[in-house]
This record gives C-alpha cells, sequence and structure tokens, in this order.
C-alpha cells in the first residue's frame, strides 16, 4: 500500500491518516478517511458497497449502515471541496459504490510534515468531551440579572432592563459570496447595541444564518421570559453602495417600534451601526453612552476585514490563514484600524491553542497585535477579552487576565467572548461552578454557536455533572444516530455514572464509527471477561499507542492518554515538561476528572505549587 498520494492541491498520508490541503491540515479522520484511503489504494476502479462495508462496519457492529455510509462521503466530498454536480475526485456508481478518477501521483520518498496545526489522529480531552448541545440553555432574563451581577451593575431595578434579540440580517444581493459582509454588519449592530448602554439594554443573538438557510426551526421568542424586542432586517449591496433596512419590533404584540431603510457608501456602513444603534436608544427612551462617531472607513478595510471575521468564525482547526491575510490587508490599507488588530490577536491565539510548534511564536505575536488594538481603541471589550485570554493561557499572568476580563464585561456585557474567557479564569482559579454559569451566559447570548455550546459541556465535565452530557448527548442523536462525538461523550459519561453495560454499547458504536472495528469487538471480549476498568484500560493503552506514533505528539493529548492508560510516572514527567512551556491545559489539570488517580502523588501536589493558582 503507498504511503504518501497527492492529487492536484491534496496530499493523503495513509500511514498517519492525515489529509493535506497546500500543506496545511484539513479535519478528516475516522471513516470517511479510511473510505478515501480504500478509493486511493485502487484509482479508477469501483470499490463496492460490500467491501467498504466489510471494511468499516463487520458483521458484529449494528449500525445503520446506509445512513452512516453516505454521511461519511458527504464528509469526505465535503474535505475535498467535491460534490456529485461537478464531481472532481469521487464519482458515485448508483447502487453499486464509488470511485476515484482523479489523477494521482504515489510519493515514496516522505519529506518532513511542515509546521501546522490540525486535528490529531484522536481528539484530545476538549473535543472529546464536547457533543453538540442542546438549544438555548436558560431564560434570557435570568441571563441578564447574572450579567449584571458579574458586572457589579449599580442598579438592582431588573424592571428597567431591557433585553433585545437580533435576528441575523438577511442578504438580498442575491450573491452568497456576500455572506461575509451581511454576517460582518450583523456582527457590528450586535456590538454596537451591547455598548449602547450596558446597564439597561442586553443584547442577544437569535438565530444563524446558516439555521436560516437550512430552514431550521427557532425558539417561540413568545416563551423566552424577559425578551421584549426583536430586531431584524437586511443588506442589499451592489458594488461599493449598500442598502440596509432595519426594523425593531415589540414582542408582547408583535407591532413595528421604528423601521426605516439607510443608504450609504460601504466605507460608511461602521458608522451607520452607531447610528443604528442610537435611534433605537432614542426609540426605548434609553440614555445613550455614546462612544462618539466613529470615522469613515475605505470600503476595501472594511471589506478585508469582515473576511477575515468571516473566516475566524468557522471556528476550525487549522485557523484558515486566509483570515490573517485579510486582517494584514486592512492594516496595509489603514493602520490606524484597530479591529484589524483585534483580528490579528484572536488568529494568533487561535492558533497557539491549536498547535504545539510555534506556539511560543504565535503567543508573541497575538499580544503584539492585541496591544496595538488596544493602543488606538482602549474602549473596545473584544480587544480587553483578547488580552484576558493571552494573559490567562500564556503569559498566566492571573491578576491581568482577571481585569481584562471585567473590562470587557463592563463595555459589554452582551459580548459571549467575555463571559467565555471569564469562565477560563474562574475555573483556573477553582471556582467550576461560577465558570459553568459563565459559560451558561455566552450561549444564552449566542445560542447557535456550536463552539460555545462545546464548551458549556465541557465545563459541565469538570463541575461532573455527567447526567446532563448524557443528556445533551442523547437529544444530539435524535437527530442525528451515527453522530461519533455524541456516542463517545455517553461512552464516557455512562461510565462516570457507573452504567457499565449501557457504556460499553456506546463505546462500541464510537470506536466502530471512528474507523476501529477491530477494537470494538476486542472491547466488548475484554468487558465480559475482566470486567469495565480492564476494557478502558485496553482501549486506553491502543489509544496511547496511536498517539506515540505521531511525530510530534499533542504534549497535552499525551498526558491525558498516559494518565487514562494508568502510566503514573510518564504522566507526571509529561505535565512537568508542560510546566516549562505554560502548556495551556495544565489550567484545568486541578478539575479535570480524568487526573483523579494521581491527586495524592507527591510530585502532582508539587506542580500544583509550582503552577500557582490563583484563588477567587
Amino acid at each position: 500500500m503507498p504511503r504518501i498520494v497527492r492529487f492536484e492541491d491534496y496530499q493523503a498520508d495513509l500511514q498517519t491518516g492525515e489529509l493535506r490541503k497546500k500543506g496545511m491540515k484539513i479535519r478528516l479522520s475516522g471513516q470517511p478517511f479510511q473510505i478515501l484511503a480504500l478509493l486511493l489504494e485502487k484509482p479508477g476502479e469501483l470499490i463496492t458497497r460490500e467491501e467498504i462495508r466489510a471494511k468499516l462496519w463487520p458483521d458484529e457492529v449494528f449500525v445503520d449502515f446506509d445512513h452512516s455510509l453516505n454521511a461519511a462521503v458527504n464528509k469526505l466530498r465535503e474535505a475535498l471541496c467535491d460534490s456529485t454536480n461537478d464531481v472532481h475526485f469521487i464519482e458515485t456508481l448508483p447502487k453499486r459504490g464509488y470511485r476515484f478518477i482523479g489523477p494521482i501521483k504515489v510519493v515514496n520518498d516522505v519529506p518532513a510534515a511542515p509546521i501546522t496545526s490540525g486535528p490529531r489522529a484522536w481528539p484530545s480531552r476538549k473535543l472529546r468531551v464536547a457533543v453538540v448541545a442542546a438549544g438555548l440553555a436558560i431564560v434570557v432574563l435570568l441571563a441578564w440579572s447574572a450579567i449584571h451581577r458579574t458586572t457589579r451593575a449599580s442598579s438592582a431595578d431588573t424592571q428597567g432592563h431591557l433585553v433585545i434579540a437580533v435576528e441575523p440580517l438577511e442578504n438580498l444581493s442575491g450573491d452568497p459570496g456576500q455572506d461575509f459582509f451581511v454576517n460582518g454588519l450583523t456582527e457590528e449592530v450586535i456590538t454596537q447595541l451591547g455598548q449602547l448602554n450596558p446597564e439597561r439594554i442586553g443584547v442577544v443573538k437569535y438565530g444563524s444564518s446558516a439555521a436560516r438557510q437550512a430552514g431550521a426551526m427557532l425558539p417561540d421568542l413568545h416563551k423566552q421570559p424577559g425578551l421584549q424586542f426583536l430586531l431584524e432586517g437586511s443588506v442589499r449591496r451592489q458594488d461599493e453602495r449598500a442598502r440596509i433596512s432595519i426594523r425593531l419590533l415589540r414582542v408582547a404584540d408583535e407591532t413595528t417600534v421604528w423601521t426605516e431603510s439607510f443608504d450609504r457608501n460601504v466605507g460608511d456602513v461602521l458608522s451607520l451601526q452607531s447610528e443604528i444603534a442610537g435611534r433605537i436608544g432614542r426609540e426605548l427612551q434609553i440614555r445613550v453612552l455614546a462612544r462618539g462617531n466613529r470615522k469613515p472607513v475605505e470600503p476595501a478595510v472594511i471589506e478585508s476585514y469582515f473576511r477575515g471575521r468571516f473566516e475566524l468564525a468557522r471556528h476550525t482547526l487549522p485557523v484558515p490563514d486566509a483570515a490573517r491575510a485579510h486582517f494584514q490587508r486592512a492594516i496595509e490599507l489603514d493602520p490606524s484600524y484597530a479591529p484589524a488588530y483585534a483580528g490579528l490577536a484572536d488568529f494568533y491565539a487561535s492558533s497557539a491553542v491549536g498547535n504545539d510548534e510555534g506556539i511560543e511564536q504565535a503567543w508573541q505575536l497575538a499580544e503584539k497585535y492585541a496591544i496595538q488594538a488596544l493602543t488606538l481603541d482602549s474602549e473596545s471589550a473584544e480587544t480587553h477579552a483578547a488580552i484576558a485570554q493571552i494573559k490567562l493561557m500564556h503569559d498566566w499572568d492571573w491578576h491581568a487576565a482577571r481585569e481584562h476580563a471585567l473590562r470587557a464585561l463592563q463595555l459589554n456585557p452582551s459580548l459571549p467572548e467575555a463571559h467565555a474567557v471569564y469562565a477560563h479564569y474562574l475555573r483556573t482559579a477553582g471556582n467550576v461552578e461560577e465558570a459553568l454559569n459563565q459559560r451558561k451566559l455566552a450561549v444564552a447570548l449566542d445560542p447557535f454557536r456550536t463552539d460555545l455550546k462545546d464548551d458549556l459541556l465541557f465545563e459541565s465535565y469538570f463541575v461532573r455533572d455527567y447526567q446532563s452530557i448524557v443528556a445533551s448527548a442523547r437529544q444530539t442523536l435524535a437527530s442525528d444516530p451515527n453522530d461519533p462525538s455524541a456516542h463517545d461523550a455517553l461512552c464516557i459519561n455512562l461510565g462516570r455514572l457507573g452504567l457499565f453495560d449501557e457504556s460499553v454499547v456506546e463505546c462500541g458504536k464510537f470506536l466502530a464509527l471512528a474507523g476501529h472495528s477491530d477494537w470494538a469487538a476486542e472491547y466488548a471480549r475484554e468487558y465480559r471477561k475482566r470486567g469495565y476498568e480492564a476494557a478502558s484500560l485496553l482501549v486506553a493503552r491502543k489509544r496511547l499507542n496511536e498517539i506515540l506514533k505521531q511525530p510530534q505528539p499533542d504534549l497535552w493529548d499525551l498526558a491525558n492518554a498516559y494518565v487514562l492508560a494508568d502510566k503514573r510516572e510518564e504522566t507526571l514527567r509529561t505535565l512537568f515538561q508542560g510546566l516549562q512551556i505554560h502548556e495551556p491545559g495544565l489550567l484545568q489539570v486541578r478539575v479535570d476528572p480524568d487526573f483523579d488517580s494521581i491527586r495524592n502523588d507527591p510530585r502532582y501536589i508539587e506542580l500544583v505549587r509550582q503552577i500557582g493558582f490563583p484563588t477567587e
């Protein structure tokens, strides 16, 4: 079997299970990659559905084969930017199977892999715990009261607080390529409203562009206590002009409070968002705490910045380099444009979290650009949140991290990222219950952000609320019976609850869906012979071996693999290695249940002492 196969801009390493495009890793693992490997082993030849089933779904694994195969092939096509309407690589032969039709080149001499970030052969602990969570987690009024408790608002009169739901603006340009522009305007409206008068107005995001396109059902606004108003609108762009139509409705009786359309040059749209926020404040008789009018910006600057944010919002690993290029282009066009520096800070911070290689340089660049952004605009909540993340995860400067997080919340209590970074600080300080509350607030403010919902489930694991994770995973499986992350979450958390028989069933399903059907059969036999602990240890050691085969394993993934494989010496050695480089994962070591087995070891106690955790 060939080791490396190249086709067009892609390179597949059939040994390590990695797919790259132009040197950058693409998130593709488990069954979709195994199907790709089968096709690449016999290019131009039919690979029947029966062959695929025998390889990936043996008889003793019970799954909906047709659904699972179609889902895996769709994920593969998505990764290759392929489609059934415009086939470049994967050809479907109806009712028979598939064939790889693109030209390939087999490479025997394998060059060293470029230094990039990307998914591991086995997901990190962060990803394995996270599953797609349920919808709106808490009522908006409760969220708003908690926001003001966090920011120490002076007024205790909750009757004076108004909560506005903002629906993503609709793109009426007839060009999906303008989605980045419309999404950028939506985020700007939310930001400006959130900073309008933080003590009186709270802002939550209602729905998403993707949900609208998919025809997803949104929560009934009338059933959301405390939600008084809905802001909706549309954008129609033509060349350098944009028409933005806005309508503010009262939820109780669905009457229009205010509506207006604006025709502006693209370069003026950011100042327009401030104007819209001010108009809403006056209509609602709210005192506007204005930050001053924003100067007009060249259309090309706006376009580059919005494109950069659009790329970052994908929340994928590796972080799209296109985001960096767009932010840098905006700075080249206007060196005084603070949001572009903040965008670069977010890009490099995200790159540092997702990649051990080049991590120090990435953190340094993140801090450099964040400071530049703050110098240009000291009242930006987004920039304070970015600096809080850097101070927390890299510098381990607990005081500065806390102060910047709270300043971000003070400037804009409706900013989900501010609550997220404050939650991370609180977890680091050992206050996991309040950290969980902050995660709930972040989700309430933007209920369709999957990364925020994933982090909420992650936090639930640290407070050992395994039941809520189980409930969320089961809700996910109700709509997608073969979601690997949901089966993995059930595998782990049912075991934590002592429901071993149910856990074993889910573990077997997850292993099969992850492309390890042979492990699933061996795991089931081990459980029947020696029990749950022995079976779990068997799989943990297989996972460890997979990670050790990687040229440069992620340090935190390795520490997790060692501790789950009951390798105490190796676990502690790896944790102390992380201490030297301020490994961000160490910030959760005190609350992560996976490390309970080493807490009585004097070396673990010394590790905690050297980290010097804050108290809250």
